[in-house]
C-alpha cells in the first residue's frame, strides 16, 4: 500500500534586509519573531549589524538570541563596499579580513554558516576571466582557512555580478575546493533575472545546498520583491527541493518598504507550494 502521509512542510526562516538601513538586528529579530519566525539571516551592516563588533557585543547578542530562544542560522555581508575579486590587492586584503570577523562572529554568536557572494565583476570592461578566478579563489582560501579554525560553513551565493553567477558554475568551483564546510546559497531570483532554470539549477547543486534564497523577480530588472510581484516560479522550485531531499531552511530575503508586511505576505504566498505556513 502507498504511503499516504502527507510530507513535512518546509522550514521557513527570515532575512533582514529590508530593516538594514532602518534599525538594528536585535530590533529586527525581536519585531519578526512576534511574527513567529525563530529562524534568522542577518545582514552584516553597519548601523544594523556591525562587521566589526568587539567580542563582548557578540557574546551580548548571543545571550539575546538564546533568551527569546532564536537563532541566527547564517550572517550575510552585502557586497557594497567588500570584492573579494577585486584587481586590487589591497581590497582583497580588506575583503578577507571583513569575511575573517564575520567567521569570528558566527562562532560567538552560533551561526552555522557564512553567505559569501563570489567577488563583483564589471560587467562593463572586465579583467581577463583566468585573472579573476585566480584572484578570487586566493581570496577565498584565505576565508576558508579561518572558516575551518572556527568550524563555520561558507555558502557560496549566486548574483549576477559574480565571477560564478551561475549554478554549473558555483558547483564546479565548490568540487574544485572539496571542502566540507563549502557549500552553496541559491537564490531563485539572481538565479531567474540572468535566465536560469532554477529546477534545473537546484538539482545541479544539490550536493552542497546549504540554504536557499527566496524573494520574486523578472528578467528586465534584477529584483527582491515580495513572492508574486515577479515571475519566479515557486511552484517548480518547491517541488525540485522536495525531489532533491532539501531539509534545510529556506530564508525569505525580501527587499519592501514595509519589511514584515513584504515578509509575511510572501511566506503565506508560498504555504501553497510546500513551505511551513507563518505562525
Amino acid at each position: 500500500m502507498a504511503d499516504q502521509r502527507k510530507p513535512v512542510p518546509m522550514k521557513v526562516g527570515a532575512n533582514t534586509m529590508s530593516f538594514m538601513w532602518k534599525t538594528s538586528a536585535r530590533k529586527a529579530l525581536e519585531t519578526l519573531a512576534r511574527e513567529g519566525y525563530r529562524c534568522f539571516e542577518v545582514m552584516a551592516q553597519r548601523p544594523h549589524f556591525d562587521p566589526y563588533m568587539k567580542r563582548a557585543e557578540a557574546l551580548a547578542f548571543a545571550r539575546f538570541l538564546r533568551a527569546a530562544g532564536l537563532t541566527v542560522e547564517t550572517i550575510n555581508l552585502p557586497s557594497l563596499d567588500q570584492n573579494l575579486a577585486s584587481a586590487s590587492p589591497e581590497m582583497r586584503d580588506y575583503s578577507v579580513r571583513l569575511f575573517e570577523r564575520l567567521v569570528a562572529i558566527a562562532e560567538t554568536i552560533g551561526a552555522a554558516a557564512v553567505v559569501m557572494v563570489t567577488g563583483r565583476v564589471n560587467p562593463l570592461i572586465a579583467p581577463a576571466r583566468a585573472d579573476l578566478e585566480g584572484w578570487f579563489a586566493e581570496a577565498f582560501g584565505r576565508v576558508l582557512r579561518a572558516a575551518e579554525r572556527a568550524g563555520v560553513h561558507l555558502l557560496l551565493e549566486n548574483i549576477p555580478m559574480g565571477v560564478y553567477p551561475r549554478a554549473d558554475q558555483l558547483i564546479r568551483f565548490a568540487e574544485r575546493i572539496d571542502s566540507p564546510l563549502v557549500g552553496i546559497c541559491y537564490d531563485i531570483a539572481n538565479a531567474h533575472f540572468i535566465g536560469e532554470d532554477t529546477a534545473k539549477g537546484l538539482r545541479k547543486v544539490k550536493a552542497r545546498l546549504g540554504i536557499v534564497h527566496l524573494s520574486d523577480t523578472g528578467r528586465k530588472a534584477w529584483r527582491h520583491d515580495p513572492v508574486g510581484e515577479g515571475s519566479c516560479d515557486f511552484a517548480g522550485f518547491g517541488a525540485t527541493l522536495r525531489k532533491i531531499g532539501y531539509s534545510r531552511t529556506s530564508m525569505l530575503e525580501i527587499v519592501s518598504d514595509e519589511p514584515v508586511a513584504g515578509i509575511v505576505a510572501s511566506h503565506r504566498a508560498i504555504a501553497q507550494w510546500g513551505w511551513a505556513t507563518p505562525g
